[in-house]
């Protein structure tokens, strides 16, 4: 049985210059449709998600989906929301609190809002509104006032126009907002983005290496002293608040995901919906859109569970794996070289190593 489902929103307000996910800028035909596909593909899985224990609706912004009410309905028609242990949902600032209302309605009981910074400047270039300190301040207050009070803030450091010290004004803001959990994540220049774009054609520029070095240390800094625990490379929460769907894909459990180009793992299998929108609204049935890939479990296992700052348990390998880690791949080198460490049963990156990661994953890709 499935513990796990993802749901994704396709749909934005407008596309953040960043950003290279699935995500669309549409008119409400194609909305209302898919609305109506995705309830078609959640009562296809009905029978298979009695036992599911985590939701995520994640997009594009569903808290712009003008059907997400629609689709709420449906979830808890097919779902025992009384089992649910975390029911999370993405958002904007600008659009969190059009559906504030129906976060306790429909048991959603966490809340994910893309904040990405609090420069003033860095907001601009973003297209950003509604974002500034008090802002969010009162989109807080508002959450708290109809139960929600797992709240997590997502940025993105190295931006355009960011420094060191507007980073620090950022960090003196966020100690002052009353949240759970914080993700702060290095930006990726990706490809066919409008920031790719602006940067190759010299009409911005991004923090040097060495700030960007600085930047990332004064995070970790900061967020610890604010009593946030790093659970995961960009991941930080206060006890007992760690995100418990996304540590599902980091321990390799089984999870379904529903709507255009969501990806699953489910018996050992890794299969993804296509990711283009008019197959997926024309299909005639679920399984004529799904691409399966190859599924490694041995790599899974330290490519996903390292990211965890615990890291890997080494009895646990062997017990499924019946091998010694140390003999299936070369880690000797990397704890030489000061990336991994041992700590009892756990195999870690060491703080140097959690952000060369990359480095040691390229063993298992």
């Amino acid at each position: 049985m499935i513990k796990h489902l993802y749901i994704h929103i396709p749909f934005c307000a407008r596309i953040c210059p960043y950003c290279d996910f699935n995500k669309r800028v549409s008119n409400d035909l194609m909305m209302n449709r898919y609305k109506d596909k995705l309830i078609e593909e959640l009562s296809f899985y009905k029978d298979s998600l009695k036992s599911v224990e985590t939701i995520y609706i994640g997009g594009g912004t569903p808290s712009f989906y003008p059907y997400i009410e629609d689709v709420l309905i449906k979830i808890n028609e097919y779902i025992n929301i009384s089992n649910i242990k975390e029911f999370s949902i993405e958002s904007t600032p600008e659009t969190i609190l059009n559906i504030k209302d129906l976060l306790p309605k429909y048991g959603i009981n966490r809340v994910s809002i893309g904040v990405e910074s609090l420069n003033p400047k860095t907001l601009e270039y973003l297209n950003r509104k509604n974002t500034s300190y008090l802002a969010l301040k009162n989109i807080i207050e508002e959450l708290n006032k109809v139960g929600i009070d797992n709240i997590n803030l997502d940025f993105i450091y190295s931006l355009p126009f960011e420094t060191i010290d507007t980073i620090k004004k950022e960090l003196d803001e966020i100690k002052l907002l009353n949240i759970k959990h914080i993700s702060f994540y290095d930006l990726i220049i990706e490809e066919k983005t409008k920031l790719f774009f602006d940067l190759k054609n010299n009409k911005i520029s991004l923090p040097g290496e060495d700030d960007n070095i600085l930047m990332r240390d004064l995070i970790e800094e900061k967020l610890a002293e604010f009593g946030f625990n790093r659970y995961e490379i960009s991941n930080y929460s206060k006890d007992g608040y760690e995100s418990i769907h996304n540590l599902s894909y980091w321990d390799l459990e089984d999870y379904l995901g529903i709507g255009v180009n969501s990806h699953s793992l489910v018996d050992n299998k890794r299969f993804s919906n296509t990711p283009n929108l008019k197959e997926y609204l024309d299909s005639k049935t679920f399984i004529d859109i799904k691409e399966y890939y190859e599924y490694d479990k041995k790599k899974e296992y330290f490519l996903m569970g390292l990211r965890k700052t615990k890291g890997v348990s080494i009895k646990e390998y062997k017990k499924i794996n019946d091998i010694d880690i140390f003999k299936e791949f070369n880690l000797n080198k990397h704890i030489d070289e000061g990336l991994l460490e041992v700590d009892g049963d756990y195999l870690r990156f060491t703080k140097n190593g959690l952000h060369l990661g990359n480095i040691v994953f390229e063993e298992f890709v």
